[in-house]
């Protein structure tokens, strides 16, 4: 048995697996690694970079000396697998110690032979020597193991299966790829850091209308936000800021933690962090008035606000900004009022109010009053009354508050009048107002025998007639940019026609017109009879007439007024209609004067889903009936094909 064990031994056909190059090789990686990382001195370094390439070297050859003394071919192949990831570590070894060898004269050669392109070729070294080794020892060690794994424990194998070579080789080469890739992913996304926002909050990006005030800001605002270093609501907010700060050196932004800058947080009466402070700065710096958000510092309770964060920004904006703009509302005439719950019961038209309307001014920056004769409608207007507002009065107009009115415009004031053409009295009563601009109001409501807003199903539907058609005036340019698309919805309208004679400086236009095969509803029966108009109608006007400086050359107005033949096309019930309250709010601020910031701020809200009745049916029954039904259909055939398998 002895003998048996001997001769097995000595079988000439038996492959001694060779060990000590493949340690050689990894011991001589680690000393460049220890020289690289760990040693200090310039000395040591190149010593370790000098021993490092012999042990490399040293290892390389024993292998290359085994393969030439090897008679098996399975042997000689998988030696050559290693040689070649050997020699790609040395290259990439080679290459580095070329930029990174402490060597003077050897870098002076190459800055003089390479020129601009040195810096480049040195980064590419550092890039490439992890590469390399990767690729090299990876394949080189599972190739190893390999082997080892064939032998008897001491080295001796019977033969080389060349199958798991290759295996090993191309598994030791997947796992360095798929390290090199996430190395370069990591490294890419790092310097080139985009942020991609598809999640909620996109309103945390600043709208048009917001970047235009900025731009148009004349003193310098400061925005100071109170958050900690890490928290999310800051997250959001910081980035939107930061935006419109790039866009005008008169808004800066600072970030501050209540913790850290107490003194601060006390000037600016902030009691702790999650609060935005915009402060407006005099020729000093010193700061003046300011508006304060308090947003908080949690995400789950800040949503509402950050639902609606670029519209309040704005707001705050323009009240430093433009400070003293008041709106009057008339009273006292039977107009819409602001409270849903105050409808007059006792009118058949159940008219709706206009709180949304006033809304919409208080969220721009404007004050919001009424106006009667108490304070002035039926003598002289007040001095700060910015604009106003007649919304859909139904109650006659004494001469002496239509003569305040006329006095206002012909001073350069601004006036929005909302008609209701089932007033006719009180139209007649206005009318004055409009021929001081060259316009004439008919009483007539407007209905059209097929392009309507369906409410109630009934005949009464064609009264809410839509106008499609738009001018180039300033005052409707977002919706004359979407002509054809959006259609403002006007309930009850009236029509404007053009007086024979327009006072001189009028520039007149209508902004608004009617679709064609609208007719004039006389006698209010909804169709088109003997007698009745049936035309292209003008539904809103403008007129404005630039007046002439004072003796000192200043105090240069501008007499500006919007004329809309219905009042519902600004109450509560259209204003959730984009193009309706696109409508209200580039008409308010083309009142104003502030053309520049024409547009709608982000809002981030949830539209709620509204189905029919025959929706609510169909969606009914898909989910109580037709989807189980189908489930246990499928269920049924799967059952019973499974069991004609089995049975088969």
């Amino acid at each position: 048995m002895a003998d048996q064990r001997a001769s097995g031994a000595q079988n000439p056909k038996s492959i001694q697996v060779v060990l000590w190059p493949t340690v050689l090789f990894f011991v001589g990686l680690f000393v460049l690694f220890v020289g690289e990382r760990m040693l200090t001195t310039e000395g040591l370094q190149k010593g370790a970079a000098t021993a490092a390439m012999l042990l490399l070297m040293g290892g390389w050859i024993g292998m290359m000396s085994r393969r030439s003394s090897s008679k098996d071919a399975i042997e000689q192949r998988a030696l050559g697998y290693m040689l070649i990831s050997g020699l790609t570590v040395i290259v990439g070894v080679i290459v580095y110690l070329l930029f990174n060898f402490k060597a003077a004269g050897l870098q002076e050669s190459l800055r003089s032979n390479l020129g601009k392109s040195y810096d480049r070729a040195s980064s590419l070294s550092q890039v490439l020597l992890p590469a390399l080794v990767l690729l090299g020892s990876l394949p080189l060690a599972f190739i190893q193991q390999a082997m080892q794994k064939m032998t008897d424990g001491r080295g001796v194998a019977e033969a080389i299966e060349p199958h798991r070579v290759s295996f090993s080789a191309q598994s030791g080469l997947s796992v360095a790829l798929v390290a090199i890739f996430v190395a370069a992913s990591n490294y890419v996304v790092t310097e080139r850091n985009t942020k991609l926002d598809l999640a909620r909050f996109q309103n945390t990006k600043a709208s048009e209308t917001t970047r235009k005030v900025v731009q148009s800001l004349v003193r310098p605002i400061q925005a100071t936000l109170f958050f900690p270093t890490a928290n999310e609501v800051r997250e959001q907010v910081q980035p939107y800021f930061d935006e419109l700060a790039k866009l005008s050196p008169n808004f800066q932004v600072q970030v501050l933690d209540h913790a850290l800058e107490p003194g601060r947080a006390k000037e600016l009466s902030v009691s702790g962090n999650g609060m935005i402070v915009l402060t407006q700065l005099d020729e000093k710096g010193k700061p003046g008035s300011r508006e304060t958000i308090n947003i908080g510092l949690n995400i789950d309770t800040a949503r509402g606000q950050l639902q609606a964060f670029d519209g309040d920004v704005q707001k705050r904006l323009l009240q430093l900004s433009r400070p003293g703009r008041v709106v009057y509302f008339t009273s006292g005439h039977g107009e819409r009022s602001f409270d849903a719950g105050a409808l007059d019961l006792v009118k058949d038209d159940m008219r709706l109010p206009v709180g949304a309307l006033r809304t919409i001014m208080a969220n721009l920056g404007y004050e919001v009053r009424t106006l009667s004769v108490q304070n002035g409608l039926a003598g002289r207007l007040p001095q700060d009354a910015g604009l106003v507002v007649i919304a859909g009065p139904t109650e006659r107009f004494l001469t002496e508050e239509v003569g305040a009115l006329s006095t206002f415009l012909d001073e350069g004031g601004h006036l929005l009048l909302l008609l209701d053409p089932t007033a006719e009295q009180t139209a007649t009563d206005l009318a004055p107002l409009l021929k001081r601009v060259g316009l004439r109001f008919t009483s007539q409501v407007l209905c059209h025998p097929e392009r309507f807003a369906v409410r109630t199903h009934k005949d009464n539907d064609r009264e809410n007639i839509v106008s499609t058609s738009f001018s180039s005036h300033v005052s409707v340019t977002t919706l004359s940019r979407n002509s054809g698309r959006a259609g403002v919805i006007l309930p009850k309208s009236g029509f404007f026609e053009r007086e024979s004679v327009v006072p001189a400086g009028v520039q007149l236009d209508f902004t608004l017109r009617s679709m064609p095969n609208t007719f004039a509803d006389v006698n209010r029966n909804f169709q088109l009879d003997a007698g009745e108009k049936s035309q292209v109608f003008e539904v809103a006007a403008v007129a404005q007439k630039m007046l002439e400086p004072g003796k000192d050359g200043k105090n240069k107005r501008e007499m500006r007024l919007v004329a809309l033949g219905s009042a519902d096309a600004m109450s509560d019930g259209l204003v959730p209609w984009l193009p309706n309250r696109v409508l209200i709010l580039d008409s308010v601020k083309w009142l104003m004067q502030e053309e520049a910031i024409l547009g709608e701020p982000v809002q981030d809200q949830d539209v709620p889903i509204v189905h029919t009745k025959g929706q609510e049916k169909l969606w009914f029954w898909l989910t109580t009936l037709l989807m189980p039904s189908l489930v246990l259909g499928l269920g049924l055939l799967y059952t019973r094909s499974v069991r004609r398998r089995r049975a088969s």
